[in-house]
């Protein structure tokens, strides 16, 4: 039996012919290399665009937000700014109604002074009318009645020491107890405001102190 039957009678028993094993070991080692090689580049590729994914995210939140605290601040600056724009037309508006209408509640405050007048002079003379009396607080009334719906009050003061925002004094009446100094001693006429514009102050005497 020739050399090439003998050879492929052995393969057809099974058998193969080994590989040197020094070849075949250097061979298995350098495709795992390269195997391991090639995943450790594809993981670090795939690091790398998950980092410069979160980049980029973080980069757009902190644009989003920034956007968000100027709009934020933008309406707060605007609202204030509205804020104001409508005060100062409150006031305006105010101002123009005061100073038109002021003439009538200046007529409409002596008509009571005349009316409270009259009273005093009858009640000081003892022909005191009880019709007359009546008709006097009525009316009175009544045009009390509609100065306060137009925002025209009474000025109304509970310390007993003179308050020279809102009263003026008519008459000084000297006193030795400096504990008595500028205290209010009566009131002659009363005052009137217009929401917080004092339309006439009320005149009252007060005590002064003479050291």
């Amino acid at each position: 039996m020739g050399p090439k039957k003998e050879n492929h009678r052995y393969l057809e028993q099974g058998h193969h012919l080994p590989l040197p094993e020094s070849r075949y070991g250097f061979f298995g080692r350098e495709r795992g290399a390269v195997r391991e090689a090639k995943e450790t580049r594809s993981d670090e590729r795939a690091q790398q665009q998950v980092l410069s994914m979160l980049s980029s995210l973080q980069q757009n939140f902190s644009s989003l937000l920034q956007v968000v605290t100027n709009r934020l601040s933008y309406d707060k600056t605007k609202e204030a700014a509205f804020d104001r724009l409508y005060k100062e037309m409150e006031e305006l508006k105010q101002d123009q109604e005061l100073s038109q209408l002021r003439p009538l509640y200046i007529d409409l405050i002596l008509l009571i002074d005349r009316m409270n007048t009259i009273y005093n002079d009858k009640l000081d003379s003892g022909s005191q009318n009880p019709e007359l009396v009546n008709i006097l607080q009525t009316l009175s009334h009544e045009v009390l009645e509609i100065l306060y719906r137009r925002g025209v009050e009474l000025i109304v003061t509970t310390s007993p020491v003179f308050d020279p925002k809102v009263q003026k004094v008519v008459e000084v009446i000297p006193t030795q107890n400096p504990a008595e100094d500028n205290t209010v001693v009566h009131m002659v006429r009363h005052g009137f405001k217009y929401k917080d514009v004092v339309l006439r102050p009320e005149e009252v005497v007060i005590k002064k102190y003479q050291g």
